[in-house]
């Protein structure tokens, strides 16, 4: 039978159904129990903290006490590190935000005495196209993993590539990170347990010479001092059994492993994809979206690159950590409790209070600095926007074009808006849910509005139990309209949906995703506990067939019949019900989420485009970075128009400063070789890749 490696491990949600503080009190024990076993037996040679550095750093600050004796254990590879800073939702946060979890936590990692080099990615709803690529350009070749795996992959390894070739080879965990957790005490049961595991695991393993990295542990589990005697006992029934490290177990593993899957994992085929976290506490993803660009797209840069303005690291970081904290799956995900919901909102407005503090301190100085009289505006994005240059400023005395209401025409139940081709046709439809924080739940077939007007410059929606309005705004040289909808809804339990018509049945999606636009299916991959997923997450646009649909945030997105449907909001009081017809396992306690229900007015901002775009990336990051704007006056030493950063790339991730170096990220939207320009060097991007450059402070303008 096959060796059995045991990766001792406890996978700690710092929030969910309970608050932190009521989790903090069960992470205390558990790290002192593992600590106390280790100094006392020199048997408990390994022990795993779930990929995260957040813990440590939550059990250090109420046990500063214990860091030389955790540092120590860290050093001599008995207790991992990292990689991550906090296990991020990778579809809720910004492909920025996971390279600096990784980043972060690497580097917090190796200070506190080396940081794993293997991917851990046990719980996230699916994973993203581009983490191979992510993970390798830090220099990870593994990773392990458990949900998202297609039905393709039949055994416990493969070999996963991004859409730029880059690849990791997968430890596959395809019974999750808890099979092993809560082993028998008594010696037989616990043999019984291992032989039980074996058998089932065989047929996942190449042969019987393959070792089963066998993870013992479970969600705020404490370890079995136990443990050593118990696999001593079974050594001496024959067993090949140890305890390692996710570092031994990878190291026995082929070079290469097969078969081969490409781009994200979003498959329900053995365990639940949980699709429908998008959709919940709606609010809270369009802010997460905001700070995010706030921190990456306007402090960092400003700070780095306004001449003369000092880098204010600490804040930055605070405002990262606050991000890193919130990313975590429970946390992004809105499927916790309102308590919990309340804290993460209270981090986003704290991130996004410092990221915008900075921001405008650092555009002031430019102000200050520059030679022109109005107003002056900032680009953020890497390419020339009204006239205004990429990563640069121009001072005018108009502030160009304004937004113009467009009146919609209502009939049989559409609003539109515009005329001709460049006309956008919606129309909302509700559906009873009756789901919880994860699944979408339908009941009964969906509902049209009882009645649909034209109120002013708006469309109003009447339904039993909400009522919307839907106006709509163009400003010239936009590719698109603005759209804001506001939902006054009194109803819970049930699920609003704006439709985009679409001129003929859409076949495949594409989709803003981190660092990717991705194509995907109408209907994905099913499984024994979840159906074949409709729904799915895009970050910043939607395109099926002619139609676009621009957002703030993240949103969720579906092919209807009639065109492209996009969840306004949905509305459920629980975290999860214990039985659904869309899913077979439970995935949470039965937790109350009155705040969940969405009552009162809900307001979203989405963008529809005019004709269909050749750069949806473009197109979204028109939508939703502003320039920005301060008052400038005569005198200062630099010209009108300038740059901060001469630049001409596709898309752009991050400019900030580490030590003497200012750091610039970018990445390729497209399939083909892109040409971009950086201080008037060429640099070529290959396909799909992202590419983070160095250059000098004094050479970035």
């Amino acid at each position: 039978m096959n060796p059995i490696r045991l990766v001792l491990h406890t996978h700690w949600d710092r929030e969910w159904y309970l608050p932190f503080e009521r989790f903090l009190d069960k992470l205390v024990p558990t790290i002192d129990l593992v600590l106390d076993t280790m100094k006392n037996d020199d048997r408990f040679t390994h022990f795993h903290l779930d990929g995260q550095i957040v813990l440590i750093n939550d059990y250090l600050e109420r046990r500063p006490e214990r860091a030389d004796e955790l540092r120590a254990l860290v050093s001599a590879g008995r207790l991992s590190c990292g990689p991550w800073m906090s296990l991020v939702d990778e579809f809720l946060v910004s492909g920025e935000s996971i390279v600096r979890s990784l980043d972060d936590g690497l580097r917090a990692g190796d200070a506190l005495g080396g940081a794993t080099r293997v991917g851990y990615l046990p719980d996230q709803f699916g994973h993203v196209g581009q983490m191979p690529q992510i993970l390798s350009n830090e220099g990870l070749r593994w990773a392990v993993t458990w949900r998202g795996v297609p039905a393709l992959v039949q055994r416990s390894g493969f070999r996963w590539e991004s859409p730029d070739g880059s690849h990791v080879n997968v430890v596959y965990m395809p019974f999750g990170y808890a099979q092993g957790a809560r082993t028998q005490r008594s010696a037989g049961a616990f043999v019984d347990r291992l032989r039980l595991e074996q058998e089932r695991s065989a047929p996942w393993l190449d042969d019987e010479t393959q070792p089963l990295a066998l993870m013992t542990g479970d969600d705020h589990e404490e370890p079995n001092p136990g443990l050593p005697d118990l696999i001593e006992h079974a050594r001496a029934e024959g067993l090949d059994v140890a305890i390692a490290s996710l570092d031994e177990v990878v190291a026995h593993r082929a070079a290469e492993e097969t078969p081969v899957v490409k781009g994200e994992l979003r498959s329900a085929a053995r365990a639940n994809l949980l699709p429908n976290t998008y959709s919940v506490r709606p609010y809270q993803k369009v802010e997460r979206a905001g700070a995010e660009a706030a921190l990456e797209r306007y402090a960092e840069p400003l700070a780095a690159l306004v001449p003369g303005f000092e880098w204010p690291d600490e804040r930055l970081s605070r405002a990262w950590y606050f991000l890193h904290l919130n990313g975590a799956h429970d946390s992004v995900c809105g499927c916790s409790t309102d308590e919990v919901a309340r804290a993460v909102d209270e981090r986003t407005r704290a991130a996004r209070a410092l990221a915008d503090d900075i921001a405008d301190a650092a555009l002031a100085s430019l102000a200050d600095q520059v030679d022109g009289d109005g107003e002056l505006f900032f680009n953020p994005s890497p390419f020339e926007r009204n006239g205004v240059p990429g990563m640069g400023w121009s001072v005018r005395t108009a502030s160009g074009p304004a937004a113009e209401p467009v009146v919609p025409r209502v009939e049989a139940g559409w609003a539109t808006f515009g005329h001709g081709e460049g006309a956008v046709r919606l129309r909302l439809v509700d559906q009873a849910d009756h789901g919880d924080l994860y699944t979408f739940e339908p009941a009964g077939p969906q509902r049209a509005a009882l009645e649909l007007n034209v109120d002013g410059d708006a469309a109003r929606f009447v339904f039993g139990g909400f009522v919307a309005t839907v106006r709509a705004t163009h400003t010239g040289g936009e590719d698109f309209l603005r759209l804001t909808f506001e939902v006054d809804n009194e109803a819970p339990d049930h699920r609003v949906q704006v439709v985009f018509a679409a001129q003929g049945q859409a076949t495949s999606t594409r989709a803003g995703s981190a660092f990717e636009i991705v194509e995907r299916p109408v209907i994905g991959e099913g499984g024994t506990s979840e159906p074949p997923p409709r729904q799915w997450p895009a970050r910043g646009f939607a395109v099926a067939e002619s139609t676009c649909v621009l957002s703030d945030g993240v949103f969720e997105y579906e092919v209807a019949p009639e065109g492209l449907g996009v969840t306004l909001l949905r509305c459920t009081g629980t975290i999860s019900r214990t039985s659904l017809a869309a899913r077979a396992i439970t995935a949470g306690p039965d937790v109350p989420t009155p705040d969940a229900q969405m009552l009162g007015r809900t307001v979203r901002h989405l963008g529809a485009a005019t004709q269909e775009p050749s750069d949806p990336t473009r197109l979204a990051e028109e939508f939703c970075l502003p320039l920005l704007r301060v008052s400038a006056r005569p005198g200062g030493s630099l010209p009108p128009t300038g740059t901060l950063l001469d630049i001409d790339a596709p898309a752009l991730s991050a400019v900030f400063r580490r030590a003497d170096e200012v750091i610039v990220r970018l990445w390729n939207p497209f399939a083909r070789s892109v040409l971009a320009t950086l201080n008037g060097a060429e640099v070529e991007l290959g396909p799909h890749r992202i590419e983070t450059l160095q250059v000098r402070p004094d050479s970035a303008r």
